[in-house]
């Protein structure tokens, strides 16, 4: 880096007097840089600043009358510096074209960056106020998954009385409480009249066969109907009197769908990972790996890590 005797800027290149030895940039200078380097070795080594050709002697005093061939001779110089001069025209006018364009650039980049900024403001306010509806969506839904819960409890406790009879043959004109008593003959437990509050046939989704409903007043006499049910491994259509191909007929809590699901998909995976025990009691779900381990319950899905 040269600092120019001129105007003190520090520069990269520039020119150097022949006179003073002193360094100027081209705009003190006068010149281009094009200009300067068309001027050739020899002419650039005897250039002089313009201060130092002000202050020439030969301007200041008389000086002899100068022979013709000296006249001659400097109008050949004149001439010969004269050849550059369309050329320093031609790059100026360029240089003035590639000011326009850049100008131009300069203008259209200048908008696009306006025009980005409005964006971009705009598009903080967005995420700002996506950020607070994503709080909100995020405590209606931790509020939505407890109260799916707490409503899934309480269904399972409305259930907890009920038992769920499948594979008992649709009959013209049945009688549900004669075949809930040919169904505790079989598994020789007498379960009165009195003791059920209803019973009721439900349909099942995307089948044309019905489950047969039996809800207790009293939730242990529910709880020993289902364990002497389950006790009798061949409980079947032929012993409730039903005529042609003998079904099995399953006796099993009444569980709500929800709850239906988790226990098909705790069934899936207790057999991945080869657990002994999936069984239902007092509506809910138990799982035990084998009988040296603790039994745990699933609750919710979330509960299935506990298969390991």
């Amino acid at each position: 880096m040269k600092t120019c005797a001129s105007c003190n800027e520090r520069f990269n290149d520039g020119v150097q007097c022949s006179s003073c030895k002193k360094y100027l940039d081209f705009s003190c200078a006068s010149m281009t840089e094009v200009g300067w380097k068309k001027l050739g070795a020899d002419r650039r080594a005897q250039w002089k600043c313009p201060a130092c050709r002000v202050s020439s002697p030969t301007l200041l005093s008389p000086q002899p009358t100068a022979s013709l061939d000296t006249v001659l001779s400097e109008i050949r110089e004149m001439k010969h510096q004269l050849l550059d001069l369309p050329t320093l025209v031609n790059d100026l006018r360029s240089i003035k074209d590639e000011l326009s364009d850049l100008k131009k650039c300069y203008d259209f980049s200048s908008g696009r960056l306006d025009e980005f900024d409005t964006r971009l403001i705009n598009l903080e306010s967005k995420v700002s106020e996506f950020e607070k509806v994503q709080d909100t969506v995020l405590s209606l839904q931790s509020e939505l998954a407890s109260a799916k819960l707490e409503l899934m409890s309480h269904d399972r406790r409305s259930r907890l009385n009920n038992v769920e009879i499948k594979g008992v043959p649709l009959k013209k004109d049945e009688n549900l409480f004669s075949i809930v008593e040919a169904i505790g003959r079989k598994i020789k437990y007498n379960c009165p009249k009195a003791q059920i509050n209803y019973i009721s046939r439900v349909p099942i989704h995307n089948s044309k066969e019905k489950l047969v409903i039996v809800s207790f007043l009293n939730r242990y006499v529910k709880e020993d109907f289902v364990a002497a049910a389950r006790a009798d491994k061949d409980l079947s259509t032929s012993d409730l009197g039903f005529q042609g191909a003998s079904h099995r007929i399953y006796v099993n809590d009444h569980l709500s769908v929800e709850s239906k699901k988790l226990l098909n998909k705790t069934k899936i995976i207790a057999k991945e990972k080869r657990y002994e025990f999936v069984w239902v009691k007092h509506g809910k779900i138990h799982v035990r790996k084998n009988v040296n381990c603790n039994t745990f319950i699933v609750r919710k899905e979330q509960d299935l890590n506990k298969i390991v």
